[in-house]
């Protein structure tokens, strides 16, 4: 393999293909052996009558500048040990739970390990997690991460089918880890 170049977050490579041709990947600087790259957290959050999910609507740079979408409607996610290389996985979980909803788990169930976000462009593999809330209470301001969270909002299970159905696909995208998330996170309830 080859290393065609690095930025604080991400490698491009190169490696042969089972026929010999050059295959160029992305490989996230912070993967490591002992844990994926990342974790994808979907909230449950308790409600009176249902639970809801916790969904953001963010702003991604590869996909308005691509003009796939101007928005994407996303889980809660976060690397895995990007700013301590000791970090674990329920550390992680708690961290980004907290940065980027503001959020405490009542209840964390790890649903799938070493689960491939594009296999033909990153080695990115992801640990997808369910988190259970039992009362909607913020304890710390959350982050916007740079301006790309731009809102969080609740959708009761009960109607979370169709509200992914029914996305203005020309308006915002839906991250494929959110909607891999709720599948899981619908045997929780």
């Amino acid at each position: 393999m080859t290393i065609i170049s690095t930025s604080k977050f991400l490698e491009f490579k190169s490696a042969k293909s089972p026929s010999g041709h050059d295959w160029y990947y992305a490989k996230r600087t912070n993967d490591s052996n002992a844990h994926d790259s990342a974790v994808a957290i979907t909230v449950l959050v308790k409600g009176d009558d249902e639970y809801s999910f916790l969904l953001m609507k963010t702003k991604r740079p590869p996909l308005y500048s691509e003009n796939k979408a101007n928005y994407c409607i996303e889980s809660p996610a976060g690397l895995i040990g990007d700013t301590d290389s000791n970090e674990d996985l329920m550390d992680c979980i708690k961290k980004e739970l907290l940065e980027e909803t503001g959020l405490v788990a009542d209840e964390i169930f790890i649903e799938q390990k070493n689960a491939c976000t594009s296999a033909g462009l990153t080695s990115e593999t992801l640990t997808f997690v369910t988190v259970i809330v039992n009362e909607y209470k913020v304890i710390k301001q959350p982050v916007s991460d740079g301006g790309i969270i731009l809102e969080r909002f609740l959708v009761k299970t009960s109607e979370i089918r169709n509200y992914l159905k029914n996305i203005d696909e020309k308006e915002n995208s839906i991250a494929s880890a959110a909607v891999t998330g709720i599948f899981y996170a619908l045997d929780r309830i």
